[in-house]
């Protein structure tokens, strides 16, 4: 299969799936015009994705790590309990007038909470067990944003985990620091009993994972 035909099914997949609402098709168009990475962003596909796995847990607590414009978290929202709360932590300031535009039109956004910061300073500050996972953050921390999270997760909670392909460089035998974390952190997840673990390589790959281990108390 060439490139024109893999865009073409792309495009017939997303022409056949669910409409993302106006306000994430805005969000998007925004993103395009006004960052320089916009391929960050999860986009038609990825984000109906989000929403739906969302929308099959009903998750009453979510925690995102690396918000971006807010695109992901708006989508992890719709799935929420209706007195669910999403917790999103972002470091860089740069999207931070994303953020406020959220916050002023788009009624979903009462229900996220918006912090700024680093991750691995913040997580640990957040008293609650979480239903719900999106780790997008910096690639080399991938595994410090686990070994934070996972004691904090129930047995059927959802882990989902985005650029786990890292532009296909985990198939590569020499890799850079970014790599090697992304490569151990797929390894543990697939070899680790706590966890089920599926790879998806759709975009830049996107792995799903379900805490199986019961923690106690």
């Amino acid at each position: 299969m060439n490139s024109f035909e893999k865009d073409e099914l792309i495009r017939y997949s997303t022409s056949q799936s669910t409409d993302a609402p106006e306000y994430l098709k805005d969000l998007e168009r925004k993103t395009h015009l006004h960052t320089l990475a916009p391929q960050m962003l999860s986009g038609q596909l990825q984000g109906r994705l989000l929403s739906l796995i969302s929308k099959l847990k009903s998750p009453q607590r979510i925690l995102e790590i690396g918000t971006f414009t807010g695109y992901s978290a708006l989508c992890l929202a719709e799935g929420l309990a209706s007195d669910g709360m999403l917790d999103t932590i972002e470091i860089d300031s740069t999207y931070d007038h994303f953020i406020d535009d959220i916050q002023q039109t788009i009624p979903l956004s009462r229900q996220i909470l918006f912090h700024k910061g680093n991750a691995l300073d913040i997580i640990p500050t957040l008293p609650y067990q979480w239903d719900l996972v999106f780790i997008d953050g910096a690639k080399k921390d991938y595994l410090n944003y686990l070994k934070i999270v996972e004691n904090e997760m129930r047995s059927g909670s959802i882990l989902i985990s985005d650029n786990i392909l890292w532009y296909g460089k985990v198939l590569s035998s020499v890799k850079d620091r970014e790599t090697q974390v992304l490569h151990d952190y797929n390894t543990y997840l697939a070899s680790s009993p706590d966890w089920m673990n599926l790879i998806l390589p759709i975009r830049d790959g996107i792995s799903i994972s379900i805490r199986t281990k019961i923690n106690i108390y």
